[in-house]
């Protein structure tokens, strides 16, 4: 087994807030580690005299979801392989997916590479698709030295690099925002603002982080069909899921078609923030499958709806990957290699939405 060392998300600024975390403050923290003349932790607490660091918190051998006293605790990171796609077991793979794949069994391809969980990246140098730049443009120079990776000790690495936790803000709201610490602590990183983050996404968030989804129980997630292009202050000022993608991965986005920003014609790869059509093989998607996620322009009212509207839902990075791992090369969803059109026995993954490709 690999060092479990563990992400909750340290080198915050002291002007940060630690959702809401109810209990013993002895479920977290360490005033001196100190006990009967031994320290209580041998590697000694961790910021915010926290007792363990995020991997730790959010690492279990067996389970995705641990209960602490009053605290019930996400697993992202296990040691023995989760079930995929969930189906409400214990060891259920959670909405984002499992770091144990990269970690553990698949390699680089099978998930973020994320400091305290897996080595850098041995294939990729920086992220694909990256737009970051000194001017916000283009690879290289003074953005990319910090963000080419998630595996490094950088403030705006590991865990912060997209999470920046509030664990005592109050994110009981329908939906969270910025009130509540942000949908999932998907906010600005405050090493990089300097100071507590003025912009982050909004969601619904499942009770069970979709330990057992179906299509009246799930997270609801913010889209955009905003056109915007490559640049880092219009990726971070945003309240949609896949436009925060988009600060390190803004080339798989709107701006696909070369120079044109024309959201018609051929595509060059696959359209993300944009309308699922209402026509066509589109038109059939009208249940929700938490295994193949579309995004709403609007949350309110919308907490485990079990309708897409082709039309208005949006089509985001989330629809086809798991941010923290799944089995699947490139964090996929499913198989992509099992898609085979033209077989009618497929009604899953890609035909979700391409119902008519598998006729």
């Amino acid at each position: 087994m690999r060092g479990i060392v563990i992400i909750c998300l340290v080198l915050l600024g002291a002007d940060t807030v630690w959702g809401m975390v109810s209990g013993p403050c002895s479920n977290c923290h360490t005033m001196h580690n100190s006990q009967n003349d031994s320290a209580v932790y041998a590697d000694g607490p961790s910021s915010h005299l926290l007792s363990n660091s995020c991997v730790g918190c959010h690492s279990h051998a067996t389970d995705t979801i641990v209960e602490l006293g009053e605290t019930r605790i996400p697993i992202v990171f296990t040691h023995n392989e989760p079930t995929y796609p969930a189906v409400g077991t214990s060891n259920s793979a959670l909405a984002g997916g499992n770091f144990y794949w990269v970690a553990q069994e698949g390699g680089d391809a099978y998930g973020h590479n994320v400091y305290g969980i897996s080595g850098e990246d041995n294939t990729l140098t920086t992220a694909p698709g990256t737009s970051l730049g000194a001017t916000g443009g283009g690879e290289g120079s003074d953005c990319a030295a910090c963000h080419s990776t998630l595996a490094s000790s950088n403030p705006v690495s590991g865990c912060t690099g997209c999470h920046v936790p509030h664990h005592h803000a109050n994110d009981s709201s329908e939906v969270v925002d910025g009130a509540g610490g942000w949908y999932r602590f998907l906010g600005e990183n405050v090493a990089m603002v300097g100071d507590a983050g003025s912009y982050g996404v909004i969601g619904i968030e499942d009770e069970n982080w979709e330990q057992n989804p179906s299509s009246t129980q799930h997270n609801g997630y913010m889209g955009t069909t905003e056109v915007y292009i490559k640049s880092v202050n219009s990726f971070i000022r945003t309240e949609a899921i896949g436009q925060f993608c988009a600060g390190c991965h803004g080339n798989f986005h709107h701006q696909m078609n070369e120079d044109q920003i024309e959201l018609s014609g051929a595509w060059i790869r696959h359209p993300s923030d944009v309308i699922l059509p209402d026509s066509g093989e589109y038109k059939n998607y009208k249940v929700y499958n938490p295994l193949v996620p579309v995004a709403k322009t609007s949350l309110a009212g919308q907490k485990n709806s079990s309708t897409v509207s082709p039309g208005s839902d949006v089509v985001t990075c989330i629809s086809c990957h798991r941010p923290h791992g799944s089995p699947y090369p490139d964090m996929l969803r499913w198989d992509y290699t099992g898609m085979v059109a033209g077989g009618g026995s497929n009604t899953s993954g890609c035909f979700v939405c391409h119902s008519s490709k598998d006729e």
